[in-house]
């Protein structure tokens, strides 16, 4: 593929967006992504998801379109109080050598306290958005949220549908980051009763972008599935922690370090130009927010303007507001000893949402999934008997087993 071609037919395609791992910088970096989204040339939405630390952002816009509310929360959010510390670093590193843990089934408490982090997603998500999903693991068995039920991976391949009935958001956010050992992981029950320990979506054979997912559930045929991938983190804290993961886990090795983008315009991947900060910088400045969802925003123009959906005026506009915002990012304000940012910065992407037609309903699963299935998993409901609550009856979603490297539809 020509990487300086645009494509004027493809602007009004379907886009899906999968956010995936990456801790702080996903939610930054995933922002940045949404803000160009938001200037381009799209159909409508057929799913929006994220994986690990790229679900928040992508919860919060799949229930919200406002994109400029999307980026004053996370610039004025202090994501190092979403978690509660118990111990350490020093003290952390060292108990995990010391006794070392399983990651199947893993520790039930970590190093860090998610529970501030899951009640703040269920107060500003009180219900379930349509178009989102997120993902976590049971062993390495994907367990997928979405609005009408958990769905997850059966023996022999396929899906199935585990349980009728959602959970909160905030439960799913956290299911989705509990890295092992740092976060606890996050227990449930299927309706037949089976229990789980739910751990980060992004320890599976996939790595950081499970792309089987939005490939499974939802028709992507003549569509773009955007892939947000912000790529292997490199800071000393991470290298430090993934030199522990390996020696305590013989599998930290499966994530994987890119997704390909297929040659047929269908898949679009976003990808920093140079990592900026660590996964687990969670304590960061105003001005070091915006240098990552700048570094995002300016990354899905190109990508954008190279596959069509950004062009002539728009492609114009969202260029010029970027280099706007880099100039006035690079400024320093009076007093110099202080970081002060100028307010004109604020004033730049004031404008930015989504339609309401861009979010219309679409088909729930893969053209090829039997039409009597969605059928039976949109009316599942649980089964009354003398007054308690029984497991639903098993639906069965008979895809064929799915590879990140499969293209998509």
């Amino acid at each position: 593929m020509n990487e300086n071609s645009t494509n004027e037919n493809h602007a009004g395609r379907d886009v899906s967006v999968l956010i995936g791992t990456g801790g702080s910088r996903s939610i930054l970096f995933g922002t940045g992504v949404l803000m160009a989204l938001a200037q381009s040339r799209f159909g409508r939405f057929r799913s929006i998801g994220g994986v690990s630390g790229g679900s928040m952002p992508a919860s919060m816009i799949a229930s919200r379109p406002d994109v400029t509310w999307l980026l004053n929360t996370v610039l004025d959010t202090d994501f190092n109080k979403m978690v509660k510390r118990r111990v350490s670093l020093v003290k952390f590193l060292y108990t995990v050598l010391r006794d070392p843990q399983p990651i199947d089934p893993p520790p039930l408490q970590g190093a860090l306290d998610p529970a501030d982090m899951g009640q703040y997603f269920n107060d500003l998500i009180p219900d379930w958005p349509p178009h989102f999903w997120t993902m976590a693991l049971s062993g390495q068995k994907k367990v997928i949220f979405t609005r009408d039920g958990i769905l997850m991976d059966r023996e022999g391949g396929g899906l199935e549908l585990a349980s009728a009935a959602p959970v909160g958001v905030g439960t799913a956010v956290c299911a989705t980051c509990a890295v092992p050992m740092l976060l606890d992981p996050v227990p449930w029950k299927t309706d037949k009763g089976d229990d789980h320990l739910l751990i980060d979506g992004g320890f599976g054979p996939e790595g950081r972008c499970p792309v089987s997912v939005p490939e499974a559930l939802h028709a992507l045929k003549g569509s773009y599935l955007i892939v947000v991938n912000v790529g292997p983190d490199k800071s000393s804290l991470h290298l430090l922690i993934d030199r522990v993961f390996g020696i305590v886990c013989d599998d930290r090795h499966s994530l994987r370090e890119d997704v390909e983008v297929a040659e047929d315009h269908s898949r679009i991947v976003v990808t920093p130009a140079s990592p900026l900060y660590g996964s687990f910088k969670f304590k960061m400045t105003r001005r070091e927010k915006w240098q990552m969802i700048m570094s995002g925003y300016m990354a899905a123009v190109t990508a954008f303007a190279r596959h069509g959906l950004l062009s002539g005026d728009n492609l114009a506009q969202a260029q010029e507001r970027g280099v706007k915002a880099l100039l006035l990012l690079a400024a320093r304000q009076k007093p110099y000893n202080q970081d002060k940012l100028p307010p004109e910065l604020d004033q730049i992407f004031v404008d930015l949402s989504f339609p309401a037609e861009k979010f219309a309903a679409v088909e729930r699963f893969a053209a090829d999934a039997p039409v009597a299935v969605a059928e039976s998993c949109q009316e599942s409901v649980p089964v009354v008997e003398a007054g308690r609550e029984t497991a639903t009856e098993e639906v069965v979603v008979d895809l064929p087993p799915v590879t990140a490297e499969t293209p998509a539809a």
